[in-house]
Parts: structure tokens; sequence; C-alpha cells
């Protein structure tokens, strides 16, 4: 009897779980083919913004230089996902991701990567502030200008830059994955962290302060400058630091520090 009852139970188990699998599978297909994505655009004169704020999630963000004096944002919705853009009266632009999925959009394998990716391409030189943030997906921001600050911050997602002149600050923060800065040049100061992930940067100049920080990762490449243009605080716990402990001397700061890490940082006039 009780071998009998196993078998049975087996059975009864076997069953439900592919009965719920298909209603899954379904339910999914249905999903996807009933709610579309469709790309979409919004265009402003860049003069009549002061900020641009993007929040959203699960989505990688691009921002790269535009061909004439406007911004432009391309992105993607359909009637579950979709974005809230507004202007303020101070010149605010803010995009914010609204998700009225239930819990059944979730059930089944999302195979569209094309649609989770939003650009915003800013004229050279934009003296807006620009802040951008998301989640389980990149930022990635190359060839642009900027004379006000960036602030961006992921998780789960890299964040990468290449040939990138800021005028104020730069902050960057991710978690679970790495950070490549790559011919990054700012008037003011960088502020780098990170989790479980290494920072690389090459070539990268600052006229203030450059601030390095990661929890479970390496910081390695190079900085523009001589040793004699900083003033140095290097701490790694748990790791090991080609760089003094401190350092007096320099006009310019270099803040690094590593839990669970190495430092190795070069210097190149």
């Amino acid at each position: 009897m009780k071998k009998t009852f196993k078998r049975t139970s087996g059975v009864i188990v076997a069953l439900g779980l592919a009965i719920f699998i298909s209603a899954c599978t379904t339910d999914s297909d249905s999903q996807n083919t009933s709610t579309p994505y469709e790309e979409k655009s919004y265009t402003v004169d860049a003069e009549k913004v002061s900020n641009l704020s993007l929040t959203t999630r699960g989505r990688t963000i691009e921002l790269v230089e535009s061909t004439d004096h406007q911004i432009h944002i391309n992105y993607f919705e359909n009637d579950k996902e979709s974005y809230d853009i507004n202007i303020s009266d101070n010149k605010e632009l803010t995009m914010e991701a609204v998700n009225n999925k239930n819990w059944k959009d979730y059930i089944g394998l999302d195979t569209e990567k094309e649609h989770r990716n939003v650009k915003i391409a800013v004229p050279s030189g934009i003296a807006s502030g620009i802040t951008m943030k998301t989640s389980k997906g990149d930022i990635v921001i190359s060839e642009v200008d900027i004379a006000g600050s960036i602030d961006v911050a992921t998780s789960d997602g890299k964040i990468e830059m290449t040939n990138v002149a800021v005028d104020k600050i730069l902050k960057l923060e991710t978690k679970n994955d790495d950070m490549i800065l790559s011919e990054v040049n700012t008037k003011g100061s960088v502020d780098a962290s990170i989790s479980n992930g290494n920072i690389q940067v090459e070539n990268v100049a600052v006229d203030d302060t450059l601030k390095l920080k990661s929890k479970n990762g390496d910081i390695t490449g190079t900085v523009q400058g001589s040793y004699d243009d900083f003033s140095i605080s290097s701490n790694a716990s748990k790791g090991k630091s080609n760089l003094p402990e401190s350092k007096g001397g320099g006009t310019k700061t270099l803040d690094v520090s590593t839990n669970n890490g190495d430092i190795n940082l070069e210097f190149v006039d």
C-alpha cells in the first residue's frame, strides 16, 4: 500500500507541475503577444533643461552625444511598462519608469533584449546636471562633454565610460559587476564606489579629487599626472597596495580604499 501511495503521489505532483508550467507558458506567451513593445522618442531643446533625471529598472542606459542642440531620448513602452516624462517650472526634466505588471507578467522567459534599453543623446558642452539610476542593467557613457555634473548608479550591472569630459563632479556607484573608466577627464572630482566588482581606470584625470572605493574587488589602472601631483590616502584591507598609506604634498587628492581587494595604480603624464 505504501509503494502504491508513493507512486500515486508522484504522478499527481508531476501532473500538477506539468499543468502549472503549461499554464504559465500560455499566460506568458499570451501576455507577450497582447502587449508588444513600441519604440518611442522624446526631444527637447537643451537650453530648456537645467537638470536631467532618469529613474528606471531592468534597463541599460546609454548616454551619447547628439548631433544638434537638443536632447533626444529613445525608449520602449507597452501597456504594462511605460514612463512619465515631465519638465518642471525650474527646468528639471524627469523621466520615471511606471510598472503596471501583475505576478503573471513575470512568468516565462523574456528573450527580447532590444526594448531593455534607454538611449539619451545630449549636446556637447551641455550645462545640465545628469542623474541616471537603474538596476539589473548597465550604464554606458561615451564621447560626451558635460559642463555640469553626472551622478549615476546601478546594481547587477556594469558602469562603463569612454572619452568623457565633466566640468564638475562625477559620482558613480554599482554592485555585483565591474566599473571601467577610460579616458575620463573632470575639472572637479570623481567619486566612484563598487561592491562585489572591480574598478579599472585608464588615463583618468582630475583637477581636484579622485576617490575610488571597492569591497570584494580590485582597483587597477592608470591615473594622469605625476606621483608628486597628488596627496595620497590608501588602504587595502585584506589586500595589497602599491601606494603609500599616506603621502602629503600635491595640489590634487587621491583617496583609494579596498576591502578584500588589491590596489595597483600607476601615474602617467
